[in-house]
């Protein structure tokens, strides 16, 4: 009878790993456990300090290692581009020439414009007035290359900052698997202890936020920002040939994965979201 009744047991949001924990907290508290229930509490503890640990040292320490290593690497390139011991290009990439051309022919149409709501005198063509809208183009082709030589500067720093975070990630992720495993395992307890209707919301929230219909503009802007992030020319054939395949890959791997291992972990919870997307 006690079986039954805890197989119907009431499952809510909150997972029942921190229940069952603060449970354990308060009976030791009060004074009425055992010492294994006491040792037990404190391997529970442990397990759940442990793997907030690891969680945010996985987060944190790769996020101040990227912004130090950015930090002293563009100090020390426009050092060395300053004392001339190193030089950068101007323009990377196409588009970013394309860009400049255009802002320069803007500049230049409004240049002429406001000359012609000028006196007369201006639209001479003396000396003096050669001389001076000769200074103008010239002040803006040094604002122009400037800009464009620090954009090219931080495009070649985000290629060295984030290659050398990631392979610090890895490197992390290598030297932890102690804490990795705990850390599993916890969030697996987690994620199993949540209900069946809990479970499929996040499963339908993700699938359809990674491969759903409204997915492709996503995805379609975070190619633009990791191509211009890296200084990579945007093809938008190659951005919709991967929105057009990438997210059906990601689709059948995921279905994969529902039906040979979810199905085996939980069953009901397959029943459930086929329930739900039918």
């Amino acid at each position: 009878m006690n079986f039954s009744r805890r197989n119907f047991e009431q499952i809510g949001l909150i997972p029942r790993s921190i229940v069952r924990t603060v449970q354990r907290f308060i009976k030791q508290v009060g004074l009425n456990t055992d010492l294994f229930v006491l040792y037990e509490f404190r391997v529970s503890r442990y397990i759940a300090l442990a793997s907030f640990q690891c969680f945010f040292f996985l987060i944190v320490c790769p996020w101040i290692f990227h912004w130090v290593l950015n930090f002293v690497l563009i100090n020390f390139l426009e050092f060395s581009l300053n004392k001339g011991t190193f030089v950068t290009p101007i323009f990377l990439n196409w588009p970013q020439q394309e860009r400049a051309f255009s802002q320069i022919q803007i500049f230049s149409q409004k240049l002429y414009f406001e000359t012609l709501l000028e006196s007369s005198h201006r639209l001479q063509t003396s000396a003096p007035s050669s001389i001076f809208l000769e200074k103008i183009y010239f002040s803006y082709f040094l604002k122009c290359a400037n800009f464009y030589n620090k954009q090219s500067l931080l495009i070649l720093t985000n290629w060295i900052t984030d290659l050398t975070t990631l392979v610090f990630l890895v490197c992390l992720l290598i030297f932890s698997t102690p804490q990795m495993l705990i850390l599993k395992t916890f969030c697996m307890e987690a994620l199993l202890s949540l209900s069946e209707t809990t479970k499929c919301f996040f499963l339908i929230f993700f699938l359809d936020l990674l491969v759903g219909f409204h997915s492709s503009k996503s995805w379609e802007i975070f190619l633009q920002f990791c191509m211009e992030h890296f200084g990579l020319p945007i093809h938008q054939n190659f951005i919709a040939f991967f929105i057009s395949t990438f997210p059906v890959l990601l689709d059948t791997i995921f279905k994969y994965w529902i039906f040979r291992y979810l199905n085996k972990i939980s069953p009901s919870t397959v029943a459930t979201y086929q329930a739900m997307i039918e």
